[in-house]
């Protein structure tokens, strides 16, 4: 893959500017799988921008940022069927620990409130349909290679538990239970980045219509446990708390996604005894999520 030709999106970005500009350097960014297709580009008399092959997924994700209130980072310049141009952000990844940066909270709060009942065009939604082919056409065939190059019992059982939960009932009720928005998808630290300017959330291009806690489960999974912030935003944002009862459904379906989410990276990498953590992990959350279901169903039915 390469970088789209300048006359594609070098008139669009003038415009923006609102004076000639010129090409005056360029410069291959590395650390993405696409990292031949992703080019800062250096221009005279103004500041860089990055020129990058894109999915048309994050292409839409980053179109429907654009029109959300206060989110002006990473901003559009302009955009392609399969490519996309920003500012050049100058700066490092979140490093590890349990603490995320306010801005990051108060961007997804912001994202989420705007787009909450909303479905943002050409992004894939995640219901049923969504959550089968993640167990059985995403995650399984990593443990049955696993199981294959190990031989390890746990990973023949996680397909097992896998096949089932693929229909579990708990989380297809959660599903619609809880209202969809438009996420991020995968906000782990290195899509964190931190420059002199403040924080910015890059890389959308796992970007889907689905319930907020997904965004919130990827979070946690990585170490943030305090999300204070985003929900001091929410209030802020709505004007009114959220119901307590929802909000303990979506902090069982996060520690769920939390997860499962991660058991295919799991049995490539981190071996048995992590995908059995995981899967332990995940039958707890399982189980405290059926509870809270039904909480907030006869709260439903009592108003």
């Amino acid at each position: 893959m390469t970088p789209p030709p300048d006359a594609a999106w070098l008139p669009t970005v003038t415009r923006w500017l609102g004076r000639p500009v010129v090409v005056s350097g360029r410069e291959i960014l590395t650390g993405g799988y696409v990292a031949d297709a992703v080019t800062r580009v250096d221009l005279t008399g103004a500041p860089s921008v990055v020129v990058k092959r894109a999915s048309s997924t994050e292409v839409a994700a980053m179109r429907a940022l654009a029109v959300v209130p206060g989110v002006e980072r990473p901003r559009l310049l302009a955009a392609g069927p399969d490519w996309l141009v920003v500012p050049y952000y100058d700066g490092s990844p979140l490093a590890e620990g349990p603490d995320v940066p306010h801005d990051v909270w108060t961007t997804l709060a912001r994202v989420h409130v705007h787009w909450l009942g909303k479905r943002a065009r050409g992004l894939p939604v995640v219901d049923a349909a969504w959550w089968r082919a993640l167990c059985l056409d995403r995650i399984v065939p990593h443990v049955h290679v696993a199981g294959e190059r190990t031989g390890d019992q746990v990973f023949a059982d996680a397909a097992t538990v896998l096949r089932g939960w693929a229909t579990d009932a708990r989380v297809l009720a959660a599903l619609a239970v809880l209202p969809a928005t438009l996420v991020h998808g995968d906000p782990h630290r290195g899509n964190i980045l931190l420059t002199p300017s403040g924080t910015v959330l890059i890389d959308w291009g796992n970007a889907r219509v689905a319930p907020a806690w997904q965004d919130l489960a990827v979070l946690r999974a990585q170490g943030a446990v305090d999300d204070s912030a985003y929900r001091q935003a929410l209030v802020a944002l709505t004007g009114r708390e959220p119901r307590a009862e929802l909000v303990e459904v979506e902090r069982h379906c996060a520690d769920v996604w939390a997860n499962i989410g991660y058991l295919g990276f799991a049995a490539d990498h981190l071996g048995a005894a992590r995908v059995a953590e995981l899967l332990n992990a995940a039958t707890l959350a399982l189980d405290a999520l059926g509870p809270a279901l039904t909480s907030a169903l006869r709260s439903d039915l009592r108003r």
